[in-house]
C-alpha cells in the first residue's frame, strides 16, 4: 500500500515539473519571438532612415512643388530594391497586420531657401500587439526595448494612456496613429516633429548648418570656394593663388615669407601704394621706359620716376610735365687741367643728352696789347687752344669741365 501511494506522489511531481518546464519552453521561445520581431523591425526602421537620407533632395523638391507635407511613403520592396534593406522582410508581424510607413515634411511652412525642412518618418504595425486576443502590453514593452537595442526609436502604448505612444525610458512622445488607440501599438520614428537626419552633414548640401562647427582639428581637403562673411583666421595659409576683394588687415608688420618662413619671399604685384616710408634693403629696379625731355605727368602730391629708356641706368624725373635727369638738366661729368694743344674726350651721354664742354683759362701771361684766344675744336672729343692773337701759344694753363645737356 505504501509503494502505491510513494508512486502515485512521484507521478504526480513529475506530471508538475513536467508542466511547469512545458510553460518555461513556451515562455523563453516567447520572448525570443518578441526579440527576434523587435530586431526585424529595427533593421526595417534604419533601412527607412538611410533611405529618407538619400533622397531628402527628391522628397524636398516634391513639397517644394506640391506644398503637400505628407509624402509619398516607400514600400519594403522599394527599400529593398533600393539597396536600403538587405533582404526580403514579411509584409506585417508574425501576430497579423501589415507593416505601415508615412513620411512627412516638417515643421509646418518651412521652406528649401530658409533650410529648416526636416523628413519626419514613422513606421509601425497596423495592428496592437495582442496575446489571446488581449493587447499585451508587456510583449509590445519587449518587442520595442528589443527594437531600441539597435539605437532606434522605438515605443509603445500602454494600457494606462493608450493614445499616446511613448519611447523607451519615456525618451519622447508621439500620437498612437492605429484607430482607436489600442494598448500595445508599437512605433519607430525618427523625431516626431524633426528628421534625425538632420544632425550630421547632408551630401547634397540641401541642409543648410544651424550653429558653429568644431572639426576637432582635422583637415579638409579638395575644397572648392570658400566664401566667408567674417574673419578667417589661421597661424599659417598657403594658397596658389589668393583673391582679395577688400582688404588684408594685420595687427602688426605683414611678412611675406618663403615656405619654410624663415627668409623673406619675393613678391610680384601691379600698382601699388604706399602710405608710410619705404625702406629698400636690397636693389631697387626702375623700368627703362623715360625720354628726357619726353612728356609726363604725376598724380597730385607725388613724384613719378623714370629710368633712361637707353638701359643706361640714369633716373629721370617728372618735373613740369617733362623727365629731367634727377642730377638736372646738364649734370658735369668730369673736370680736367689742359694746355695749349690738351685732347678733351667726351662724356658717355645717355640718350636724348648732347656732349658739351666749358674751357676756363686760369694761368696766362701776354702782352697787354695782345689778345687772349681760348677755344676748342670739334664737337667731343675737343682739343683745347689757348693762343695771343697772333695764335701762338703762349703757355697758358686752364681748366675743361664736360658735362651733357639735355
Amino acid at each position: 500500500m505504501g509503494s502505491i501511494i510513494e508512486m502515485m506522489v512521484f507521478l504526480a511531481a513529475s506530471a508538475i515539473l513536467t508542466v511547469y518546464s512545458i510553460r518555461e519552453d513556451i515562455q523563453k521561445h516567447r520572448s525570443t519571438l518578441l526579440a527576434t520581431e523587435g530586431l526585424n523591425e529595427a533593421v526595417i526602421a534604419d533601412a527607412l532612415g538611410s533611405w529618407a537620407s538619400e533622397n531628402y533632395s527628391t522628397l524636398l523638391t516634391r513639397y517644394t512643388q506640391s506644398g503637400n507635407p505628407s509624402l509619398p511613403a516607400p514600400t519594403l520592396a522599394d527599400l529593398q530594391a533600393a539597396g536600403n534593406l538587405k533582404q526580403a522582410y514579411r509584409a506585417g508581424p508574425f501576430w497579423g497586420g501589415t507593416y505601415t510607413i508615412q513620411l512627412a515634411m516638417l515643421p509646418a511652412g518651412c521652406t528649401a531657401q530658409a533650410g529648416n525642412c526636416h523628413v519626419s518618418w514613422v513606421f509601425y504595425p497596423s495592428l496592437p500587439y495582442t496575446r489571446n486576443g488581449t493587447p499585451d502590453v508587456v510583449g509590445a514593452a519587449q518587442i520595442a526595448l528589443a527594437g531600441s537595442a539597435n539605437g532606434s526609436q522605438f515605443g509603445y502604448s500602454s494600457t494606462s494612456n493608450p493614445q499616446t505612444i511613448s519611447g523607451i525610458n519615456g525618451a519622447w512622445t508621439a500620437s498612437n496613429p492605429l484607430t482607436g488607440t489600442p494598448a500595445a501599438t508599437i512605433l519607430a520614428t525618427n523625431g516626431p516633429s524633426a528628421d534625425g537626419n538632420s544632425l550630421y552633414i547632408r551630401r547634397d548640401g540641401s541642409l543648410t548648418w544651424t550653429g558653429s562647427q568644431n572639426v576637432n582639428g582635422v583637415d579638409l581637403h579638395n575644397v572648392g570656394s570658400i566664401d566667408a562673411q567674417g574673419t578667417i583666421a589661421a597661424p599659417a595659409v598657403s594658397a596658389s593663388n589668393v583673391a582679395v576683394s577688400n582688404a588684408v588687415l594685420s595687427p602688426g608688420t605683414l611678412y611675406v615669407q618663403n615656405a619654410a618662413g624663415n627668409t623673406p619671399a619675393p613678391i610680384d604685384t601691379g600698382a601699388a601704394t604706399v602710405h608710410g616710408n619705404a625702406v629698400v634693403n636690397g636693389t631697387l629696379a626702375i623700368a627703362n621706359t623715360g625720354v628726357p625731355r619726353g612728356w609726363c605727368s604725376s598724380p597730385p602730391g607725388t613724384t613719378n620716376l623714370y629710368a633712361n629708356a637707353d638701359g643706361s641706368g640714369q633716373i629721370l624725373s617728372c618735373v613740369g610735365n617733362q623727365l629731367i635727369p634727377v642730377s638736372g638738366p646738364a649734370p658735369r661729368y668730369q673736370y680736367y687741367n689742359v694746355t695749349y694743344g690738351t685732347y678733351v674726350p667726351a662724356p658717355p651721354c645717355s640718350s636724348g643728352g648732347s656732349p658739351q664742354i666749358l674751357l676756363v683759362p686760369q694761368a696766362f701771361w701776354i702782352d697787354s696789347t695782345a689778345v687772349l684766344n681760348a677755344y676748342v675744336s670739334g664737337t667731343g672729343p675737343w682739343t683745347v687752344y689757348l693762343t695771343d692773337g697772333s695764335y701762338a701759344d703762349i703757355g697758358a694753363q686752364g681748366v675743361v669741365e664736360t658735362y651733357c645737356a639735355y
